[in-house]
């Protein structure tokens, strides 16, 4: 398994078409996206530390940051939706509230300015508990591009591999990668000590839901079954293969909608 997986890696590092020859090495327009980041980022504290940040994703100084961050390579692509303002559901929270707007302004700040693993994760830990709702996973992109040596690019894909390779159910998460289901504390960067990939487990999927998640706040709050009036005329009572529930299809691009995810 071991030379297998290192023959591909170094596989990769040789083609020359690859994301690692052609952005991550001697490429100087990421070196200068790098340094457009930071400083947008420099400028977002300020506007939020002078009160001029305003309340909306849209024309704010975040809005050049992330949009930045989406213009890089595809690992990226869909940075900026998980900060566009959803007002009927507010998140994130960090436009109209100014207890979080305040402390998303010091954690950026704290995080430009920390120098080892340890703060960074001090500081994430903080921002958890402030409990605000709906930061997502492009927070972890802004840290990449501001301590690329300690975080790594996120996006779904990754998120659901690295899920895979640890053998953990996706929950709700810990520190700010609340809605992509990484696990908590820094044990992304520990080794696992113990292989458990092949370990037969029984679990019951509503346990895996917390209670006070919002995906159970709505479906206490609304009665999805007139979704099966509106589409009944679109589907035959005795010919083809039986469907997939109309309103378990609806769910999911909700359930896309509003915690950003790109594909399901």
């Amino acid at each position: 398994m071991g030379a297998n997986f290192e023959r591909m890696i170094q596989e990769y590092r040789g083609d020359m078409e690859s994301v690692y020859q052609t952005w991550f090495i001697d490429n100087d327009q990421r070196l200068k996206a790098f340094r457009t980041i930071r400083n947008g980022v420099i400028e977002v504290i300020k506007d939020i530390e002078n009160n001029t940040f305003g309340n909306d994703f849209k024309g704010s100084t975040l809005e050049i940051v992330v949009t930045a961050i989406a213009e890089q390579k595809q690992v990226f692509e869909g940075a900026a939706h998980a900060f566009y303002w959803k007002p009927k559901l507010r998140i994130p929270d960090i436009y109209e509230n100014e207890r979080n707007k305040k402390a998303f302004g010091r954690f950026l700040k704290s995080c430009l300015q920390a120098t080892t693993e340890k703060q960074l994760i001090e500081e994430i830990v903080k921002l958890d508990q402030s409990q605000i709702k709906g930061l997502g996973p492009a927070v972890a992109n802004i840290l990449y591009f501001l301590h690329p040596t300690v975080f790594p690019p996120f996006n779904t894909a990754i998120v659901k591999g690295f899920n895979l390779s640890a053998c953990r159910q996706s929950r709700q998460a810990v520190l700010i990668y609340r809605y992509k289901g990484i696990g908590g504390g820094n044990r992304m960067l520990q080794r696992h000590q113990e292989d458990r990939r092949h370990v037969e487990t029984t679990v019951k999927i509503d346990d895996l839901v917390p209670e006070d998640h919002l995906v159970r706040k709505l479906e206490k709050a609304i009665d999805f079954s007139f979704i099966y009036d509106i589409v009944k005329d679109l589907y035959s009572p005795d010919h083809g293969r039986p469907s997939i529930d109309p309103v378990v299809l609806f769910k999911m691009y909700l359930i896309r909608y509003i915690f950003g995810i790109r594909s399901m």
